[in-house]
């Protein structure tokens, strides 16, 4: 099997969570992906072989777009003498700049093609890639309306998530409860991560007894400061897992992967849409939960340091509101998401064999 895409966290750890299953059933997995993507790092990590292509998205000036469309046209031809080479019996597109050219690709050698489209509306580069596929995955149900050939499978999840603990991951992690997660995404988050160190830096302020940690992502993590010893701010944590199993509460933006990991790990949640997110995708993400009473919205304009503070500090003491969420959340969870698609590919490259 071949899997394409990725550029971010959202398209590549769902990826590999079919690659994970794709690899219990036997089968043997490869990946193309672009060579600055986050995929450069994270598949070889997992243990996959990666065709790291160079890639460039549409977007920007139109010099920009002109560089990206002769670079398409040139992965397309890379993808083509890949797969040629690999004869894979069934190749899966993710979204991201390499998925596009590597399902156009497949489809020109007569390879069975398949898309898995995380968020509720789909960008630019799935929306192209659906033309060319046999049959294309969703998690929301949403996203159905904008792709041909549709069935929703769910958000392929990590395993570690849907085992959280709380009580051995503080002890692991050597943190005191009550615990609050604000988290961004892996790219960061400029107003939630400034927002949040004005309410929670200082903790005189109140008298705060509770621990916030911050995942605040890379490029906003040297100008974040805190005077505060139960606040604690991070780069980026690759076992973020075992932070929102030690938490009681979760402020998070709302990227399709990382709702899916709190409904796994079944954690009341605050959810801030990034406001500029193609389509408006977050926020039609976000309220698939907050309609079923899974978890709460806040609007990145009401992100201000009183309201954020506010709100975190009424969930926190409202231990009925929180089981709830945390209750309905968990119902939404797709645990069988990775395993259902690869168990489609596999049984797509079985009928291609015979």
């Amino acid at each position: 099997m071949v899997i394409a895409g990725g550029g971010t966290g959202g398209h590549a750890i769902p990826a590999l969570c079919v690659a994970e299953s794709l690899r219990d059933l036997g089968a043997a997995v490869e990946f193309i992906g672009s060579s600055s993507g986050i995929e450069s790092t994270l598949v070889p990590e997992a243990g996959f072989p990666l065709h790291a292509l160079p890639l460039a998205g549409f977007a920007g000036s139109p010099v920009a777009r002109l560089r990206a469309g002769a670079l398409f046209g040139r992965a397309v031809a890379s993808c083509r003498r890949v797969l040629a080479q690999l004869r894979p019996t069934s190749v899966l597109g993710v979204g991201g700049y390499a998925s596009a050219p590597a399902v156009a690709a497949a489809r020109t050698l007569g390879l069975p093609t398949f898309l898995h489209e995380q968020n509720s509306v789909p960008g630019r580069v799935n929306r192209l890639a659906s033309r060319f596929t046999r049959e294309n995955f969703v998690t929301f149900p949403k996203a159905a309306d904008h792709l041909p050939n549709a069935s929703r499978v769910g958000m392929p999840t990590r395993r570690e998530f849907f085992a959280a603990d709380r009580e051995a991951a503080l002890e692991g992690l050597g943190l005191a409860p009550p615990v609050v997660l604000v988290f961004g995404g892996s790219g960061g988050a400029l107003k939630l991560n400034t927002s949040a160190v004005a309410a929670f830096s200082d903790g005189s302020a109140g008298g705060m007894d509770y621990t916030v940690v911050q995942v605040a992502g890379r490029r906003d993590f040297p100008n974040l400061k805190t005077e505060n010893p139960r606040h604690l701010i991070l780069d980026y944590a690759p076992d973020i897992w075992r932070y929102v199993a030690a938490s009681e509460l979760v402020v998070s933006r709302a990227g399709a992967g990382s709702l899916f990991d709190l409904a796994a790990a079944g954690r009341a949640s605050v959810l801030v849409p990034f406001p500029h997110a193609t389509g408006d995708h977050q926020l039609h993400n976000a309220r698939y939960f907050t309609e079923r009473g899974a978890a709460e919205l806040m609007l990145d304009s009401e992100v201000e340091p009183g309201p954020l503070r506010k709100r975190v500090e009424a969930l926190l003491s409202d231990d009925a509101r929180r089981r709830k969420l945390s209750e309905n959340i968990r119902s939404l969870a797709t645990p069988d998401a990775a395993r259902e698609v690869a168990r489609r590919l596999v049984a797509a490259g079985e009928r291609t064999q015979r």
